[in-house]
């Protein structure tokens, strides 16, 4: 994918994932702005790069975590006061490269990165597909609260495949920011196995607690 012109939004505790959809309310006058513009451009043209915002482990400066995802505008609700309620669509991942001067927000040019799983590791991708359907199945009927992800909704799947199934369960897992942020890093195969090994994790947990959540309803009450 050739190199591409992006705004980009620096946010604390947010990670955009590739075909996940992230709401987002815009108060800052530099972002209406941005929203303003983008809201000018063809459909096609309304990309974001959403960049996880933390603090530089030796100095505590602020600094972007790479990479970033591109998300695309799908929804957009004007509010009285010029603030906007938004919706991203993520498309694809990318590296920060050099950023452009000139603009009350930043912009830069980004190189996106590859998010297809290779044809010699369809049958891993497969593999992993089933196991992490499997294991998501299997912690939703131990504990709801440990999947806080529709298990329904994600057996239904939307013909996409292992990548999409992995992006969704990222997004919506209880993980820290800096956790999601890691498995952006990762090519979608990686990015799977961490995945399962994540329910692996679960399930053996919520299975070891389910005794003791059967004494706790059965207990009286006091």
């Amino acid at each position: 994918m050739a190199e591409r012109l992006l705004p980009i939004f620096p946010l604390p505790g947010v990670v955009h994932f590739p075909g996940t959809e992230l709401p987002l309310h815009i108060f800052e006058p530099r972002y209406r702005e941005l929203v303003a513009e983008l809201l000018e451009r063809p459909p096609a043209e309304r990309l974001i790069g959403m960049m996880l915002l933390d603090a530089d482990p030796e100095t505590g400066a602020p600094t972007l975590l790479e990479p970033g995802c591109a998300g695309r505008l799908i929804g957009h609700e004007p509010l009285a006061d010029g603030r906007f309620d938004i919706v991203l669509r993520g498309e694809f991942r990318f590296r920060l490269g050099r950023e452009l001067p000139g603009r009350s927000f930043r912009r830069a040019l980004v190189d996106p990165l590859e998010e297809r799983v290779p044809l010699v590791e369809q049958e891993r991708a497969e593999r992993l597909e089933r196991e992490i359907l499997e294991l998501v199945a299997a912690v939703g009927r131990q504990s709801a609260r440990a999947l806080p992800v529709d298990p329904a909704a994600l057996a239904g799947g939307d013909g996409r495949g292992l990548a999409a199934l992995v992006n969704r369960l990222a997004a919506g897992l209880d993980l820290p920011a800096l956790r999601k942020q890691s498995l952006l890093a990762e090519a979608p195969l990686e990015r799977a196995e961490q995945i399962a090994g994540i329910l692996r994790s679960r399930l053996k947990l919520v299975t070891s607690l389910g005794p003791f959540r059967h004494l706790a309803a059965a207990a009286p009450l006091n």
